[in-house]
């Protein structure tokens, strides 16, 4: 059985890469500290600010509404900041 990241090779073609060399594509399944998921979330909001701040520039968007768009994404951000760790934990019900 193929792992996600392997990929089916040409019989032809040599294959160069071990089974050990492949470990990197195995993720966990989840972040085991609580930093480690902060630091996601921080570094996914980050991007969402710069999507945010480049959208507005691409746009052409008038510097009153630049004002109204950021006011609104820190909010959106601190709504997910306070939501979001308790929807990302696992479900505890048993079936």
């Amino acid at each position: 059985m193929l792992s996600k990241c392997q990929f089916k090779i040409d019989r032809s073609v040599n294959r160069m890469i071990q089974h050990d060399e492949r470990k990197w594509c195995e993720l966990p399944n989840q972040l085991t500290s609580e930093s480690d998921r902060n630091q996601v979330l921080d570094i996914l909001l980050a991007l969402d600010r710069m999507v945010v701040e480049l959208s507005m520039r691409v746009y052409n968007i008038p510097r009153r509404d630049r004002f109204i768009m950021r006011k609104q994404n820190r909010r959106l951000h601190a709504a997910v900041r306070e939501h979001l760790p308790r929807l990302a934990e696992p479900s505890r019900s048993t079936l």
